[in-house]
């Protein structure tokens, strides 16, 4: 019988070729015995994949029923890499095993990491969570190290159990004789010494108490180079700490953003390796984009869920991943690496049971947290301990913040293993407790985006946004309707300026009818405000109907004229102007009496709309530069835009296109800013009008496109009929002057502009209305 590799350069291909036409087997047959893919087969024979991997390699080798000499010699025809791997890479003596998989999406770190090393680190600890690929970037950057130092080697630490194991087992590695003259500190400074030598000792998490021995070995061999990998820190003085964060998510759900993610790229390689075919187009790209997102983009969780494409389109392995964890890796993983659950009990074994209930009662969380938060949540007085101690063991991860409020988070694979691990009833009492406490934040949130401070709290609420989804649907469910009400009237603001309306809409339709007449009032107040910002003046005027009565009720002077300054603002919209008078003045004097301050300028932005349907410009601008004037007293950015882009319009309809720019120019800037979209809806038509005004009609169709774009996506709709008559004037001007081809050019540019463009685009506008 010929040997597999028969001729000196015979590939691999070329001998699985011959191992198959010897079988009698076609490819078809081959691949179904092997379970790959007809394609991989395929490309292997034809020399387009000349390195398979080690665990395609025996798949193959047992689908053809190869003795052991052959199948040593079909590994040994897979092409050896073009640069030889470091010494000490020896299963023998417990080294690291080389790398049997591509690095991807890791150039950055990897770089990061041997930069540290050459600028003259000699301590380099990488961090992460378990499954990030903290020793696979090790050993990239221990191959790419190798050739400056006399010796690389790698010791696999995750045998070692006592922190006394950790000399002898760097000894072993290094092949001293398990006895000598001396302790093991004295034979490994003995060996080392005179010697430049760089050691990764991997998995040094369970054994942190050899850290100062370590930092002992550093200090007695000055050519000593040591990188850890560990998922917490070593916290020694000579220690540089390198975290490792989750592969890069896809941007946005466009095809070429998603096939460009480093988190998608490492999926799509471990689908092809687990014998599957998947390419990134437009139809499946943003389901590929939602599987690599509800990973977090971990590595391991990665590689464990594609295998899950050679049973599941897509669509069906995402679904299943919101509800299970992936299945169970290739064989050659360590058992610890086979599935997530055994990785992260890997991890929760080095904490305390104390710490790891607290880390199973931020299960209860979805999405980012304050220490505040977590403290009221776990149910313990003190959680900075065991934060602490989480954080440390990459088990808890930091989240960058806009503010100086620090915030966590749990990557969602680790949030599924820890609510798994959540026993029922201490899982209840923490949900409540969650639910509890964002009803305590939502009432907190309804003044402070009132005031001066508006643009923080909105991000900040949008960080606790689906932790307020989750709060809000436990109260429901609970039965505590007047709670879930008050959440979500309370935040209407928020979930309107910031592209949630429907949402908040749909939450204010779950506790329905019965409730207290505060939940009730604050549940019709946001309904209304929400109807506000989609456009369903029907249906805000059926809910002013109930509304106004039950907000008086109620005996706050606040909710009472908030009330009837949006029923006001609806009946405004439908020509009922007479009853628009009698709320607005109702309101405005309960504004003013109880020094309501944000109330009183919106309830003069609503009769400015007023006077403006009965052609009163004078009046309009009255009322228009007391409310604007009240709007910079108050610093809220809300009240100050929608006060700017009101008093355009009087500016507008007299002809001043100067003034006219220079208030909607403010008000935009200021939108942008602070990201609230719907001022945005009213504020660019209006700009557009200035731009068509001064005679440039491209610069109009962006700024129509781009509002056009925000209704869409954020629904809102500015329905008030001075700017909506004027916008549509607009645009058909526009277009009659670009022509087809040039408009559908320049809509299509302000359908995808950024934040950015429009605010360049504006200020050149601006200055030609100067002019």
């Amino acid at each position: 019988m010929p040997a597999v590799g028969q001729t000196g350069d015979e590939g691999f291909g070329a001998a699985l070729r011959r191992l198959r036409l010897r079988g009698s087997l076609t490819q078809e047959e081959l691949a179904e015995r092997a379970g790959l893919s007809v394609k991989a087969v395929s490309a292997l024979e034809r020399g387009e994949r000349r390195r398979p991997y080690p665990h395609t390699v025996r798949a193959l080798a047992d689908a053809l029923g190869l003795a052991e000499e052959e199948r040593g010699e079909l590994a040994e025809s897979v092409p050896r890499r073009a640069q030889p791997l470091p010494a000490g890479y020896d299963d023998r003596t417990g080294a690291v095993t080389a790398p049997a998989t591509p690095l991807i999406g890791r150039e950055a770190e990897l770089v990061r990491l041997t930069s540290l090393v050459e600028s003259g680190a000699r301590l380099v600890t990488v961090t992460g969570p378990g499954g990030v690929g903290k020793t696979r970037v090790a050993l990239a950057a221990l191959e790419r190290l190798a050739p400056s130092y006399d010796r690389a080697l790698g010791v696999d630490l995750a045998v070692v159990r006592d922190p006394a194991g950790v000399l002898p087992q760097l000894a072993a590695a290094i092949d001293l004789p398990e006895r000598g003259a001396g302790d093991v500190m004295a034979r490994l400074v003995a060996s080392l010494a005179g010697r430049h030598v760089l050691v990764l000792l991997d998995n040094f998490e369970q054994v942190l108490g050899a850290a100062v021995a370590v930092a002992d070995l550093l200090a007695r061999c000055p050519g000593l180079v040591v990188v850890v990998t560990s998922r917490a820190a070593l916290r020694v003085r000579s220690e540089r700490e390198l975290g490792l964060a989750p592969l890069p998510l896809p941007s946005s759900d466009d095809r070429d953003d998603v096939a460009a993610a480093g988190a998608v790229q490492l999926f799509l390689d471990r689908v092809e390796a687990a014998g599957a075919s998947l390419q990134v187009d437009h139809d499946n790209a943003p389901v590929v984009a939602a599987i690599c997102r509800q990973l977090d983009g971990l590595p391991l969780a990665l590689e464990l869920a594609a295998a899950g494409i050679r049973l599941l389109p897509p669509a069906a392995l995402l679904a299943r991943l919101a509800q299970h964890a992936a299945p169970p890796g290739p064989r050659d993983l360590a058992e610890r690496q086979r599935t997530m659950g055994a990785a992260l009990d890997w991890s929760l074994d080095l904490v305390t049971p104390s710490d790891a209930a607290v880390f199973e009662r931020l299960a209860t969380f979805t999405g980012s947290f304050t220490v505040d938060a977590a403290a009221a949540v776990a149910g313990v007085d003190d959680v900075l301990g065991p934060l602490t101690v989480l954080v440390d063991h990459s088990l808890v991860s930091r989240v960058d913040t806009i503010d100086d409020e620090a915030r966590f988070r749990l990557l969602e694979p680790m949030r599924q293993y820890a609510g798994q691990r959540l026993p029922a009833a201490d899982g209840a009492a923490a949900s409540d407790r969650h639910a509890h406490w964002f009803h305590a934040r939502a009432l907190a949130a309804d003044l402070a985006l009132r005031g001066p401070a508006l643009r923080t709290e909105l991000d900040r609420l949008a960080q606790d946004h689906a932790n307020l989804r989750t709060a809000h649907l436990r109260l429901v469910d609970q039965d505590r309707g007047d709670q879930a009400a008050e959440l979500a009237g309370s935040t209407w603001l928020y979930l309107a300026l910031r592209g949630h309306a429907r949402e908040g809409l749909d939450w204010l339709a779950r506790p329905e009818g019965a409730g207290s007449d505060t939940a009730q009032a604050r549940r019709l107040i946001g309904r209304m405000g929400l109807q506000f910002a989609t456009g369903d003046i029907a249906g805000m005027r059926q809910s002013a109907t109930a509304a106004v009565p039950v907000a008086r009720r109620v005996g706050d002077a606040g909710i009472a004229a908030e009330a009837a300054t949006l029923a006001g603002h609806a009946a405004v919209f439908v020509g009922a102007l007479d009853e628009a008078r009698t709320l607005l003045d109702d309101a405005l004097a309960g504004a003013v009496r109880e020094q309501l301050a944000w109330i009183e300028a919106h309830t003069l932005v609503a009769l400015g709309q007023l006077a403006l349907v009965r052609s009163d410009l004078a009046e309009a601008g009255r009322v228009l530069g007391r409310a604007l004037g009240i709007a910079r007293d108050l610093r809220n950015d809300f009240t100050l835009v929608t006060c700017l882009t009101r008093s355009a319009t009087v500016t507008a309809l007299r002809g001043d296109a100067a003034a006219t720019a220079d208030l909607l120019a403010e008000s935009i800037g200021r939108a942008l800013d602070a990201r609230m979209s719907w001022p945005l809806s009213y504020s660019l038509p209006a700009m557009a009008g200035v731009a068509v005004r001064v005679g440039d009609a491209r610069a109009a169709a962006v700024l129509l496109a781009a509002s056009a774009s925000l209704s869409v996506a954020d629904a809102v709709d500015p329905r008030f009929p001075v700017s909506r008559e004027l916008a549509e004037q607009d645009l058909a001007s526009a277009r009659d002057r670009l022509g087809e081809a040039l408009f559908a050019e320049a809509w299509q540019a302000g359908r995808t502009a950024s934040a950015h463009d429009l605010a360049e685009l504006v200020d050149d506008v601006t200055r030609r209305a100067r002019g």
